[in-house]
């Protein structure tokens, strides 16, 4: 359904989230930023090659709460689920124009 997700630009595929990661995740989400000078584009229930993958909404809801817990401080956001015959997949786009010169690395 969707073409392959792309090292660069500011959309991040992501089949789930979960809260171990929050390093990770985070360190994601502002180079998506940057890279889209301060705006983000998540797709939540997809596999890196585009698949949609999950059919369970209780999942794309939870992987939101999670995603949400970890950068709700950095932008705001737009949510928007979807279903595509059995599948269920959540797209949230992030702004915060500020956060590409705030963020400073050592």
């Amino acid at each position: 359904m969707f073409t392959q997700e792309q090292y660069y630009g500011n959309i991040e595929y992501k089949l789930y989230i979960s809260l171990r990661k929050k390093e990770r995740i985070l360190s994601q989400f502002f180079f998506r930023m940057r890279e889209g000078n301060g705006k983000s584009i998540y797709i939540i229930g997809i596999t890196d090659t585009g698949f949609l993958f999950i059919q369970n909404l209780n999942l794309i809801i939870k992987s939101i709460n999670n995603l949400l817990n970890i950068v709700k401080n950095y932008a705001t956001y737009k949510i928007k689920i979807f279903t595509k015959k059995s599948y269920v997949y959540a797209i949230i786009t992030f702004l915060n124009y500020n956060i590409v010169k705030n963020i400073t690395f050592s």
